[in-house]
């Protein structure tokens, strides 16, 4: 089947300057990006972008599928049967794809059930982003989110875990390198958690199956300890400075801020509780003080949400916190699929790729926020819309205390 998409203007995620043009989709792939010039193509239907944005579908660099847009105190959510789980996860899958993204990052869901909603996916049983998933993510005993993980300690405890979430089909290796708790008196509230020893364990073994390493950092201690040992990635970054963020331009690092979840777990809407929602105020202060600071330094930027931010709101948050508007699509989509390790068929519009393809409402490169008005989202040459995906999601209303 040939699909045209007419009359819009195509930003194609390579960081080129948008064009007016328009896109044939054979079957699953991207066969042809024509300019306003050419002759309009035939096809066997067409879409209409009426003057709005094409641009690559979205990759959410940091979700949680278990506890996406929930509401109740994490550490509660954390132990719900895994048939719960479950049935939220392919919730969080079909609300993803409404908001244009074709794929995700998935960052650790207790006992692994982002295995089988990535299964689930490949094989067509149900609708929603690609997963790419790490499993369960590493921790110390008792460490961060030890609910959520796989507890290990010392190198060869580290290099066991590794190696059995590899065995289990983990995309990439996830670990906490610190945990964020109160702690008065402290300029940074954070401890770093694993040795560099074992950071260097968790490394050496997913390199040695060639995928990344992913690393949950905040704290200039931990952060320090990542770079050392040679992550991939690291996720919020809380008190990062600019000399460790040279650093991490330096030795090539993917940072994702998720600059949103801050403040919106200072929301008491989400039930998450009045002292985690106290804390947050304060991590939400710490990182906006030094992402202002560190942002003209030209990293690896991705995007990722963290689970309940908007990704049209994330990225408008970084706009606002300093990014370029261009640079902050191309982290949606190009850097997110490089960093992924799948350049070759996602992330940006080019001939022979698959055919993940977002159309919205006006430009964000002039208004990052146009990009929340999604009128149709393809992936691999599927054809979805909003508003045929919003009846199968649940009211966003927070439950009454008697429900949770």
């Amino acid at each position: 089947m040939k699909l045209a998409i007419l009359n819009g203007t195509i930003i194609d995620g390579t960081g080129a300057p948008p064009r007016s043009g328009s896109m044939v989709v054979t079957n699953d792939r991207i066969t042809a990006i024509l300019t306003k010039n050419d002759p309009l193509p035939e096809a066997d239907q067409t879409i209409d972008a009426q003057g709005g944005t094409i641009l690559p579908g979205l990759i959410d660099a940091h979700d949680h599928q278990t506890y996406h847009n929930t509401f109740g105190v994490l550490q509660w959510q954390w132990t719900l049967p895994r048939d719960q789980l479950i049935i939220r996860s392919c919730i969080a899958a079909l609300d993803a794809l409404r908001h244009g993204v074709t794929s995700i990052r998935e960052m650790g869901a207790t006992g692994a059930t982002n295995f089988s909603i990535k299964k689930a996916i490949l094989q067509g049983d149900l609708v929603g982003p690609r997963i790419f998933t790490c499993g369960m993510p590493l921790t110390i005993t008792g460490g961060y989110a030890y609910w959520i993980c796989t507890e290990a300690d010392g190198a060869e405890g580290v290099r066991a875990a590794a190696r059995q979430q590899l065995k289990q089909g983990a995309d990439f290796i996830k670990v906490m390198a610190s945990n964020e708790k109160p702690m008065p008196g402290r300029e940074e509230q954070s401890l770093a958690q694993f040795t560099r020893e074992e950071l260097r364990a968790a490394v050496e073994e997913a390199h040695a199956a060639g995928v990344r390493v992913a690393a949950h950092a905040c704290g200039s201690e931990a952060i320090e300890r990542c770079l050392d040992a040679g992550v991939d990635t690291i996720e919020h970054g809380v008190y990062l400075n600019r000399e460790l963020a040279q650093r991490m331009k330096e030795q090539g690092t993917y940072y994702s801020p998720t600059l949103g979840i801050y403040e919106f777990d200072t929301d008491l809407f989400w039930r998450r509780g009045k002292t985690k929602a106290e804390f947050c105020k304060i991590l939400m202060k710490a990182h906006r003080e030094h992402f202002e600071k560190i942002h003209d330094i030209g990293l690896r930027w991705t995007v990722g949400t963290d689970a309940i931010v908007p990704i049209a709101t994330e990225m408008q948050k970084l706009v606002e916190a300093g990014l370029d508007p261009m640079t902050v699509i191309v982290s949606a989509t190009r850097t997110n699929a490089e960093m992924i390790g799948r350049l070759e068929d996602l992330g940006t519009l080019e001939v022979g790729k698959l055919a993940d393809i977002l159309i919205v409402d006006g430009n964000p490169l002039k208004n990052m926020g146009h990009m929340a008005n999604v009128k149709v989202i393809l992936q691999g040459g599927t054809i979805y819309y909003p508003d045929q995906l919003l009846p199968m999601l649940p009211s966003m209303q927070p439950p009454s205390p008697g429900e949770t």
